[in-house]
């Protein structure tokens, strides 16, 4: 009897943790799609010079450098022209929608070391999410404009300041200052 008491007391110990509540929300498509070509895409006919031979064939043999003339690529169709350039267009828009502190941020102390890395998705509308790193671990990244929590570390009450922001980080109930600036 006590080798199913220990049993099931192991197992109540190897359970998993329950899942962030931020890990909960029910998947949204974005706001901007990525670039999704129409059923016709490629099928239209070329305007204007459409009739002439436009595009080089694609090179058979190397070309040695002293009969180098043009690009050792082909000309890309009209199809993988349109394609690129709606892909391009789509990630334009998608960096517009973003937040001001979407990407990759390095909090610092006064002295310029690296006390934690961070990656954050500001969608631009409602709490920033993200996760952190440092010599303690790693975690997830919380903020609403005002504070930064590092769950399991600690919070950094948020001014602006310049391209970052600067403020005080409480770990364990000390405050220190430090400033959140993008890696080079």
């Amino acid at each position: 009897m006590s080798g199913l008491i220990a049993f099931a007391f192991a197992g109540l110990l190897m359970q998993e943790p329950a899942p962030h509540p931020s890990t909960q929300a029910a998947y949204q498509a974005p706001v901007i799609r990525p670039f999704e070509p129409g059923r016709d895409f490629g099928r239209e006919p070329a305007q204007g010079d459409a009739d002439g031979d436009l595009y080089r064939r694609p090179l058979e043999t190397p070309v040695v450098v002293e009969a180098y003339v043009r690009s050792y690529e082909y000309t890309p169709s009209d199809v993988e022209a349109a394609y690129e350039q709606g892909v391009a267009s789509a990630e334009i828009r998608a960096d517009q929608a973003a937040g001001r502190m979407d990407g990759i941020w390095r909090i610092v102390d006064a002295t310029g070391r690296t006390l934690y890395d961070l990656v954050l998705t500001d969608p631009g509308v409602g709490p920033v999410e993200g996760g952190w790193r440092g010599p303690a671990g790693w975690g997830a990244a919380i903020s609403d404009g005002t504070t930064l929590t590092l769950e399991g570390s600690g919070a950094m009450t948020l001014e602006r300041a310049g391209n970052g922001w600067r403020g005080v980080l409480t770990i364990d109930g000390e405050p220190r200052a430090v400033s959140l600036i993008r890696p080079n």
